[in-house]
């Protein structure tokens, strides 16, 4: 596995087992022992804490992995039936006007006319053939920046899940707790926000750049 997508699965559940450490802390009433029953670990000593999530390396990939298919999913389905209403692009991974896909269509050599229900495929395509092989650089940049989306995103969700999480396991909802948190969801939806923004620009203006 790329290391791009390493760092995707580790980031979330890192955020989300901080949000978990953090509320237990406001709380004052429980601790970890209470949730792990076994674990004697303090977590006011950041360095047992870090040494907990280290061991529990495959867990925490794995919780990575179960986030980010969860924001995948949800990303999706949003798309999805904003396109039912006229209002989105089908798909959160391409979004492209009427000229960009029209002008993708045909440098990637796809047959008839162009369909926007194949506009994934047809991006898609674009980006990882046509942009790989002839700019190189804007493919990686494309690349970074739909990383930086997809860590910001994954990380929302990571953050939005541990109040849930956290209320299942009786930790007492505090201001201490769930308004960094939320305050932190928002900025890192900006961030998202920004990032596909980026992406889908660039990608748009490389094909109308292809026009020539």
């Amino acid at each position: 596995m790329d290391e791009d997508r390493k760092i995707r699965f580790l980031v979330s559940p890192l955020l989300f087992f901080a949000s978990l450490s953090w509320g237990l802390l406001r709380d004052g009433t429980r601790t970890l022992s209470d949730l792990l029953p076994g674990v004697g670990l303090k977590l006011e000593k950041l360095p047992d804490l870090v040494a907990l999530l280290a061991g529990g390396g495959i867990a925490v990939f794995t919780l990575g992995y179960v986030i980010g298919t969860t924001t995948y999913v949800i990303l999706r389905v949003a798309f999805m039936i904003a396109a039912r209403f006229g209002r989105g692009f089908g798909s959160h991974e391409i979004a492209l006007s009427d000229e960009s896909l029209g002008l993708i269509w045909q440098k990637v050599g796809a047959p008839g006319e162009p369909n926007r229900s194949a506009m994934f495929f047809a991006g898609s395509t674009f980006d990882h053939d046509v942009l790989r092989k002839e700019h190189e650089g804007v493919h990686r940049w494309i690349v970074r920046r739909w990383n930086a989306f997809s860590v910001a995103a994954t990380s929302a969700t990571a953050l939005a899940l541990s109040l849930v999480v956290g209320v299942g396991l009786r930790i007492r909802m505090t201001c201490g707790w769930w308004i960094p948190v939320a305050l932190t969801c928002v900025v890192l939806c900006v961030a998202a926000v920004i990032a596909w923004r980026d992406t889908m620009g660039t990608l748009n203006f490389q094909a109308r750049r292809q026009k020539r």
